[in-house]
């Protein structure tokens, strides 16, 4: 074999142990995938309660929240190349075991400061976790189960998503909110012990590890997302989001001068440049910024445009989140059968129609609903079929830095969408314009953005097509 315990067809149909087979493997990656995915949605009903546990404001409690997101976000292209390095196994195990320390630290956090600390940790485990899982399936599928496969871990943080905050409420009212924390640890504890059966698959002899390269990426990405977040309250000018502004650009500027020069690069700058990755990274970054914009927001705006209750209104994203959970599943048997690519172009359109309804066409709680599941629909179709088309177009022993990338420019548009809606509706609480005509222009520039990344898909496609034919012509 010319790398180090590769996965192949032969292997699995030969051998019959368990390590090896997809489905095991599938199970295993999916504990890991939902153990990351519950963690934030279980955490979201104890801010309240935190806000007096320890003595502390509702500003510092979100804090935890951003950490996550932000520490996981800025981790995965690292965590992409170190299990392409190292080997995928290792890596999934390392990432759901530094998890789970940031799980048992949250739990004896003594302040706010302990926690925002422990939820960083839990962010740079759930951002090793994810990358190293993709890959690894990947490589553990055969060809034509790889939709299948992927759909089933896509849809496990749907799952989180509809039962975390029932059982984070449960806990915090019945048990206290420090034993949310313990959820997430056997989960954690039975997926590394499983995982130690799997057939490694990559790794190098002669790793090199592109180490200043990805401390110039991480601290780009950290600063850019760190500076997003503060402009939400604060001025462009302010001494505290200029200098994060600034320290990012300068950051940027450096990653791809330096990355340019070195052998073995954290970014392979020509890769990305080709047009179709570059295209499907930048289409994955507008789909996440339409669908985190319309995600975060329609509670509010079920409160405040049709007059609905705070707990009717949570209630409403049942039916995004129950749709999501079964159309990543059908839509990974799909995928299967027609191919990423049309998966895309058959899944974006839904996810714009579904944005373009909650712009016009709501008028109470059931065409809210409606169009909900049209967004959900969107987002099952493709989220799968993004990880499987950037696979694709890669070298395999590259797979996982190429999907850390690919997730962390979804990661970028999941935190500029819920920043970017308070700029339409602080233009409503200035009295400016009304709310509903706030929530209007908001889901319009959801719609707008969404066109945009179909677009950018068809660019994908067209430029797929092109390489194909130029490869079979060059070959014939």
């Amino acid at each position: 074999m010319d790398k180090m315990g590769e996965y192949t067809l032969n292997e699995t149909k030969s051998k019959k142990s368990i390590g090896e087979s997809p489905f095991f493997v599938m199970i295993v990656l999916a504990l890991g995938v939902f153990m990351t995915g519950i963690d934030a949605y279980i955490f979201i009903p104890a801010l309240p309660t935190l806000t007096k546990d320890l003595n502390t404001s509702y500003a510092m409690v979100s804090w935890t929240l951003t950490v996550l997101m932000l520490f996981m976000t800025a981790i995965m292209p690292l965590a992409g190349k170190l299990s392409d390095v190292f080997g995928r196994k290792k890596l999934y195990i390392i990432g759901v075991t530094t998890f789970i320390i940031g799980s048992f630290t949250a739990s004896f956090s003594w302040n706010i400061y302990a926690l925002i600390a422990s939820m960083g940790i839990q962010g740079i485990g759930a951002g090793i976790v994810l990358p190293s899982a993709l890959s690894t399936m990947n490589d553990a599928a055969h060809a034509d189960q790889r939709g299948k496969t992927m759909g089933v871990l896509m849809a496990m943080s749907s799952l989180a998503m509809i039962i975390g905050p029932n059982i984070g409420g449960f806990l915090i009212q019945n048990f206290g909110w420090r034993t949310i924390f313990y959820v997430n640890i056997p989960i954690g504890i039975l997926a590394a012990i499983l995982a130690l059966k799997f057939k490694e698959s990559h790794g190098e002899t002669n790793p090199h590890i592109d180490y200043l390269g990805s401390l110039l990426l991480i601290g780009t990405i950290a600063t850019m997302l760190l500076a997003l977040v503060r402009v939400q309250t604060l001025p462009l000018t302010d001494i505290t989001v200029f200098p994060l502004v600034i320290t990012s650009i300068v950051l940027f500027v450096s990653l791809i001068s330096y990355e340019k020069r070195v052998s073995e690069p954290i970014l392979d700058i020509p890769l990305l440049k080709r047009g179709k990755i570059l295209s499907l990274n930048l289409a994955i970054l507008l789909t996440g910024l339409a669908t985190f914009t319309a995600f975060t927001y329609v509670p509010t705006f079920a409160q405040m445009a049709l007059n609905m209750d705070i707990q009717n209104s949570g209630l409403l994203l049942t039916p995004l989140s129950i749709t999501v959970l079964i159309t990543s599943i059908l839509g990974g048997v799909l995928l299967d059968k027609f191919g990423a690519k049309r998966m895309l172009l058959l899944g974006s359109p839904f996810l714009s129609a579904g944005l373009l309804g909650l712009t016009y066409f709501v008028t109470d709680s059931i065409t809210l609903s409606v169009f909900l599941v049209l967004i959900g629909v969107g987002m099952g179709f493709t989220t799968s079929a993004f990880q499987v088309l950037m696979m694709s177009f890669i070298p395999r022993d590259e797979e996982g830095t190429g999907v850390g990338v690919l997730n962390t420019f979804k990661g970028i548009g999941g935190t500029i969408g819920p920043l970017s809606g308070s700029f339409f509706l602080g233009a409503a609480l200035s009295g400016a314009i009304t709310f509903s005509h706030a929530f209007s222009n908001l889901f319009m520039f959801g719609t707008v953005v969404s066109v945009i990344a179909i677009i950018l898909l068809v660019m994908v496609v067209v430029m797929d097509r092109t390489d194909e034919y130029v490869s079979n012509g060059s070959g014939s």
